[in-house]
C-alpha cells in the first residue's frame, strides 16, 4: 500500500502541469562489465537540500527506487544500489546482463520544474581467452587442414595470418561463424603464425598456431660455373631444388652415384 501510495503522489504531480526538461544524464548510453558497477551521473549541481520526489525506473515498468521523505526500494535493488540524493546521481552494482535496457529518472525539486533524463545500459561480459586446435606438426604440401577457435562471450572473431587479415576465397574458407578455417590445399606459403582473435566493445583475446609445410623437392637444376670450358679446366657444377626438410642430393656419373655433403 505504502508504495502504490506513493506512486500515485509521483503520477498527480507528474499531472499537474510541470514542465519537463528532459536530458539531465549525462551519458545516454552506457556500457558496463557483468559482475561490475556502473553510475548513471546526472548534470545537477548538488543541493543543500534534497528533491521533493524522485524516482528511477527501468524499462518503464520496474521501480528501481521511489524517494520522498522515505525510500521505496525495487525488488532486487536492496543491495544494489546507492542513489546521491543532492545530485539524482545512481550507483548500479553486481551488474548481470538481465541489467541491459533503459533506464529512467523523474524528479520534482522544491517549487521548480520536473526534471528527467533516460539513458540505455548494455551489460556485457569480458570475452574469455579462445583457444585455437593446432594439427600434426608435419604437414605435408598439397593437404588438407582445418583450423578451430573456441571462444565464449564474444561479438567479432578474427583470423590473421603473420598480422595479416585472412580472406576467404582461393585456398582459404571459413565455416561456423568463422569458427573453423579451412586451408585446402596446403601451400608452402601457408607456412607462419596463425592468430584467431575474439572481442566485444570491452575486451578482446586471441590464440595462435604456428603451422610448417613440408613441401619438395622441387625439380632439381644443375648450374656450371664457368658455363664454358676448355679441355682439362675446372669447372663446378651446383645442383640446387626447394624442399623442407632439405633435400639430400646425389650424384651419377658413369653409373657411379656418391652423396653429395654440402
Amino acid at each position: 500500500m505504502k508504495h502504490t501510495f506513493l506512486r500515485a503522489a509521483l503520477l498527480f504531480i507528474h499531472a499537474s502541469g510541470f514542465c519537463s526538461a528532459a536530458g539531465i544524464i549525462t551519458d545516454e548510453d552506457v556500457r558496463g562489465v557483468k559482475g561490475e558497477s556502473v553510475t548513471f551521473a546526472t548534470s545537477l549541481e548538488p543541493s543543500a537540500e534534497s528533491f521533493l520526489a524522485l524516482t528511477w525506473s527501468f524499462n518503464r515498468t520496474t521501480n528501481i527506487i521511489t524517494s520522498t521523505s522515505t525510500d521505496v526500494v525495487g525488488k532486487g535493488y536492496e543491495s544494489r544500489i546507492a542513489l546521491n540524493k543532492q545530485t539524482g546521481s545512481l550507483l548500479l552494482s553486481n551488474l548481470t546482463e538481465e541489467d541491459s535496457g533503459e533506464y529512467e529518472l523523474i524528479i520534482f525539486p522544491y517549487g521548480g520544474q520536473q526534471l528527467q533524463g533516460s539513458a540505455t545500459l548494455k551489460v556485457l561480459t569480458l570475452v574469455s581467452k579462445p583457444s585455437v586446435s593446432c594439427p600434426d606438426p608435419v604437414l605435408i604440401e598439397g593437404q588438407s587442414v582445418k583450423l578451430t577457435c573456441d571462444a565464449d562471450s564474444f561479438v567479432s572473431r578474427v583470423w590473421t595470418k603473420d598480422g595479416k587479415a585472412v580472406v576467404s576465397g582461393d585456398r582459404f574458407s571459413f565455416h561456423d561463424g568463422n569458427r573453423v578455417l579451412s586451408i585446402s590445399p596446403l601451400d608452402r606459403r601457408d607456412s607462419g603464425e596463425f592468430t584467431c582473435s575474439v572481442s566485444n566493445d570491452l575486451s578482446s583475446e586471441s590464440d595462435k598456431c604456428n603451422l610448417h609445410i613440408y613441401y619438395g623437392p622441387d625439380t632439381a637444376t644443375v648450374l656450371q660455373l664457368p658455363a664454358k670450358a676448355e679441355l682439362e679446366e675446372r669447372v663446378r657444377l651446383i645442383c640446387s631444388a626447394d624442399s623442407l626438410p632439405e633435400a639430400t642430393f646425389y650424384w651419377t656419373f658413369k653409373s657411379t652415384t656418391i652423396r653429395s655433403h654440402v
